[in-house]
């Protein structure tokens, strides 16, 4: 579960910390100073499991505010200039419908595609990969008046991901 997962410092350069790495089964993720990461699933569902809840605003500490599968409290949180990350793992495909292909390999760079209103996350960009063995949905949804900067700042983060193969 979410709640044995390791938050760590990593200073860059030889200066005052200037981000921050998450680590949650065999999924890094490196995140500037002033965002935030939470350990604690924020929605009861555990297939598939959320691996990645980053966001540029202090998330919620639970799943007590979800709705169903959609993290409420904290999309509900989003402010207008806000990002929000919050990705899933899926483990043996066990939901109806799935195929790997639907998966295609991660790109070298992330970019933001797929804008539609989906029914875990509302409306948000989905992008799906496999890495390392591994098959991964991720949501980025935005205030209407989220800056370029914050939209970089998401790409980057996501490039950042680093996933141990199984």
């Amino acid at each position: 579960m979410l709640g044995a997962l390791a938050l760590g410092a990593s200073a860059c350069g030889g200066g005052p910390a200037t981000s921050s790495t998450v680590e949650a089964q065999g999924v890094t993720v490196t995140y500037p100073t002033g965002w935030y990461a939470t350990m604690q699933a924020l929605t009861p569902v555990t297939s598939p499991r959320q691996v990645l809840a980053v966001a540029s605003y202090p998330l919620p500490s639970d799943s007590s505010g979800a709705d169903g599968c959609q993290p409420k409290e904290a999309l509900n949180r989003l402010p207008p200039t806000g990002a929000f990350i919050f990705g899933w793992e899926y483990g043996g495909l066990a939901l109806p419908g799935l195929r790997a292909r639907d998966f295609p390999q991660r790109p070298k760079r992330f970019a933001l595609t797929g804008f539609a209103h989906y029914e875990c996350q509302g409306p948000s960009y989905m992008i799906r990969f496999r890495d390392g063995g591994r098959l991964f949905q991720i949501h980025v949804a935005f205030g209407p008046l989220a800056t370029a900067l914050t939209r970089h700042t998401v790409l980057r983060i996501l490039d950042s991901l680093g996933v141990a193969s199984r």
